[in-house]
């Protein structure tokens, strides 16, 4: 026996890691001695071209079922979860989603659909909600004339624009700059290149 572990998170922040859902699943196919291999895709469950889903549907031949960890995260587009579930199913291979105890092989059980179906439409429910109350945060944010988006890199880091302009001018180079402070190169010198007045 070998399955598919499949595993997604949006982004490639440091608070979204895969590896927490691989964990558990590989627990799940040792506890069983089935062998694995492990498919992850950073984006959101909403996409259809998602490169990891792609591989993981491509493979079905090679597999015996795939393994998530949860419904939404092979997917929070219904149409979708249920194109691939035909996929799968029209194969012969499993699928399931061990902390949800749902499992879905190539015989038709009614009951199991409709539960896969509600919970595919809950999780399409969700993003939609989610996607709203970005909406209304961002335009309450600009209303406010508050800063929109994630926290730059220096402000992060507790580092200031002048702190940088002072080392360059000090003597150092870009890359002990960027050393110093502990953030990209290419940063440093956007910061430096912003800093130079134009020649007239």
């Amino acid at each position: 026996m070998i399955v598919g572990l499949y595993a997604r998170v949006s982004t490639k922040d440091k608070e979204q890691n895969p590896e927490n859902q691989l964990i558990r699943l590989r627990e799940y196919c040792n506890a069983r001695k089935w062998n694995y291999k492990e498919y992850i895709d950073f984006a959101s469950g909403s996409k259809k071209d998602r490169p990891g889903l792609k591989q993981i549907l491509d493979d079905l031949d090679k597999l015996d079922g795939i393994l998530v960890l949860r419904l939404d995260r092979f997917g929070r587009s219904l149409q979708n979860l249920l194109e691939c579930f035909n996929i799968i199913r029209s194969q012969g291979k499993f699928f399931e989603a061990i902390d949800q105890g749902l499992k879905i092989s190539e015989k038709k059980d009614p009951m199991n659909d409709f539960m896969l179906a509600i919970l595919g439409a809950a999780a399409e429910f969700e993003r939609e909600l989610i996607s709203e109350r970005v909406k209304d945060g961002m335009a309450r944010a600009m209303k406010e004339n508050k800063k929109i988006g994630r926290p730059r890199i220096l402000d992060k880091k507790n580092i200031s624009a002048s702190k940088i302009i002072k080392l360059r001018e000090s003597g150092k180079s870009i890359r002990e700059i960027s050393q110093i402070v502990g953030i990209k190169r290419s940063t440093v010198y956007d910061i430096i290149k912003s800093s130079e007045k134009p020649i007239r």
